[in-house]
């Protein structure tokens, strides 16, 4: 293969239509869109996934700056008696 000459489909390993069987063809673009409905509802679960583990992660940080904070104040009042 030279660099002016794109792969072919057995070089890359891609499925390709078949080419004149109608039925086949349907078949075939009926998969395509499977694959494709599978990875658009994995993209939207990966993305529920970040997005909670980022609130949850942003919870738990704002409850220990509370604590922190009420735990500064209570040192500050021992200190000034």
């Amino acid at each position: 293969m030279s660099e002016t000459t794109p792969p072919t489909v057995e070089e890359t390993g891609a499925e390709k239509p078949p080419a004149n069987n109608a039925q086949a063809r349907q078949d075939f673009i009926k998969a395509r869109g499977r694959r494709n409905v599978m990875i658009a509802w994995s993209l939207v679960a990966f993305m529920v996934i970040v997005f909670s583990i980022t609130a949850i992660r942003l919870t738990q940080n704002m409850a220990a700056r509370e604590a922190a904070i009420v735990e500064e104040e209570s040192d500050e009042s021992l200190a000034a008696e």
